[in-house]
């Protein structure tokens, strides 16, 4: 039995499901399902879009449908209020070209992060209403936008909210109100991101509309890649819906992606099979960039466009785009860690911040400093707007609501969230943000847990395992990937490469792995030749060497100091 341990950064290792130690790939196979109760043939493993709930048990679905559903059979005009992250274009994308598929005529708008904010504003809805739209609808916003619902009701205009951010205690009076994190919902869990809940959406258009002998052509499955790439950005669990949801995206995004998918693969070099982790590093930030430097609509017209040249030139643009980003969001990082110094609560702002890039400045502190953080920036008109983002264990949308009388809008799920301090409250805000995370934490550890399914061999260093443990996919956020624990294992050779990667010769003394560490420079010191070292990482096949060769991605470094001195 692996006794505990902890690394130098604090980090403590457990058992995911009982001890389990091999060196041959079979036995590691065989007994990481036996670990995980699970056997060969469990539909865990072929996750069926068969199996989705019935989209009509989400509260307020009915009505929604039956309204969209009036709506397309009578050609009324369908405007679709959107968010500006890769979570609300995605949902935008969807719903607006699946709707012109099925004979509606339909427009759209996308806010300004920096100059509109998060949320529908009420001069939107009401500009709608004077173009003569009479129905609207929203993804990824809307559940706390009380003064949009009423301005809404007022006119006689059909404001349908879809959306999936924490509710407050009172809910507006939309027309119909599409969230599973409802108190009086909890559709799929409540686990779904927004483009999540579109599609659910238009699920039950379409049953509706069949009903009617009206059922569109156009075929919903063609969405998913979409789906899937939101459902990451947003860093849902990939469980359940979920599983199903990005396992079938992905297979898509593998097989049929979408123009605008095709296009922004090429842009990112992806050449070999697309994974979560692909989404997560490589499309979601530069689809995420359009809206965090200029505009989401950007990225919109890239995810609804059926032309490949238009594809291309606009995934070019948001490639520049993204690496711009990259710039600014590390500028920022750094003035936020100076000025906050040794600060005990982690909420800091300053004028000259980019809109854009404070969530990402918030989040790189959060994962530092394994605490939840805020990073705000001053609107136009001279208010602090801040982004939050947490760590495992805290749930940011309930921080906010905690926070919720220093603020004059706000919302959030899970991991992210965000809102407007009131005038002259910031010390409040922040002596409130602290008592909140206190709470919180109260009975948690100080340090961070990594749960292990087992120890490995060299021996298990097999394309085979690494084959399988495939099968898990998509992991992510509550389905972690299968992760090993190397014990003292030799660095015999050691290569530094462009991006911070790091790659590794491991040896056992006459067996041999190659391993490869993404952002080396956290380990410091701590993987030089001649080292000896545990290490704890994903196996995984090496598609760039092929040929059935594997590879160890680590993502942590335990040292042995007596072997190093």
């Amino acid at each position: 039995m692996l006794p505990e341990q902890t690394t130098v950064r604090g980090l403590r290792l457990a058992w995911n499901n009982g001890s389990l130690t091999a060196d041959d790939p079979l036995k590691a196979w065989q007994g990481l399902l036996s670990a995980r109760g699970l056997v060969e043939s469990d539909v865990y493993f072929s996750p069926k879009l068969a199996d989705l709930p019935d989209p009509l048990d989400m509260r307020d679905m009915a009505r929604a449908a039956d309204r969209i559903a009036l709506a397309v059979m009578q050609h009324e005009r369908i405007h679709v209020f959107g968010d500006f992250d890769c979570d609300g274009v995605s949902g935008t994308a969807i719903l607006t070209e699946a709707l012109k598929a099925a004979g509606a005529e339909v427009s759209f708008s996308i806010p300004h992060r920096a100059d509109d904010g998060h949320g529908i504003g009420e001069e939107s809805v009401r500009e709608a209403y004077a173009s003569g739209v009479r129905l609207g609808l929203s993804v990824d916003t809307g559940t706390s936008c009380f003064d949009a619902c009423d301005a809404a009701r007022e006119l006689g205009f059909d404001l349908i909210i879809s959306d999936h951010h924490l509710p407050e205690k009172d809910l507006p009076g939309a027309f119909a109100l599409l969230n599973p994190a409802r108190n009086d919902c909890g559709f799929a869990d409540r686990k779904l991101c927004g483009t999540g809940v579109a599609f659910f959406l238009l699920m039950a258009i379409w049953k509706r509309l069949g009903e009617q002998g009206q059922r569109p052509a156009f075929d919903l499955r063609t969405l998913l890649d979409r789906v899937a790439v939101a459902t990451i950005a947003d860093v849902m669990d990939l469980v359940g819906v979920n599983r199903v949801l990005v396992h079938h995206g992905l297979q898509r995004l593998n097989t049929r992606p979408s123009v605008g998918m095709a296009a922004l693969m090429q842009v990112a070099r992806v050449k070999s099979r697309v994974t979560a982790e692909t989404i997560g590093f490589y499309l979601a930030p530069r689809i995420n960039a359009a809206g965090r430097m200029h505009h989401g609509e950007e990225a919109l017209r890239l995810l609804s466009s059926h032309d490949a040249d238009e594809a291309m030139a606009i995934a070019m643009q948001l490639d520049e785009t993204n690496k711009q980003r990259r710039q600014v969001e590390a500028d920022v990082f750094r003035q936020a860690e100076a000025r906050l110094k040794d600060a005990e609560v982690l909420a800091v702002y300053h004028p000259d911040w980019h809109a854009g890039v404070v969530g990402l400045a918030a989040g790189r502190l959060a994962r530092k400093h394994r605490r939840p953080a805020a990073v705000g920036f001053v609107t136009p008109d001279e208010k602090i707007r801040v982004s939050l983002r947490g760590i495992p264990g805290f749930h940011i949308g309930d921080l906010l609501n905690q926070c919720g009388e220093y603020l004059e809008s706000f919302g959030g799920h899970a991991g992210a969230g965000g809102g407007t301090v009131r005038a002259g409250v910031w010390q409040d805000f922040v002596q409130a943000f602290g008592k909140a995370i206190a709470v919180q934490n109260q009975g948690k550890s100080n340090h961070a847990t990594c749960m292990i399914d087992g120890v490995l061999g060299l021996g298990a260093m097999h394309i085979g395992l690494a084959e399988r443990l495939q099968r898990f996919e998509p992991v992510g956020r509550g389905n972690p990937a299968c992760t090993w624990l190397l014990q003292d294992v030799h660095i015999t050779e050691r290569r530094d490469m462009k991006g911070g990667v790091v790659r590794l010769s491991l040896s056992d003394g006459h067996r041999f792995v190659s391993g490869i560490v993404f952002g080396g420079g956290v380990f410091n010191g701590s993987l030089q030749v001649g080292q000896v070292v545990s290490v704890i990482g994903q196996l995984q096949a090496d598609d760039w060497r092929g040929a059935g060769a594997v590879q160890f991605v680590i993502g942590d470094v335990l040292m042995d100091e007596a072997a190093t001195g």
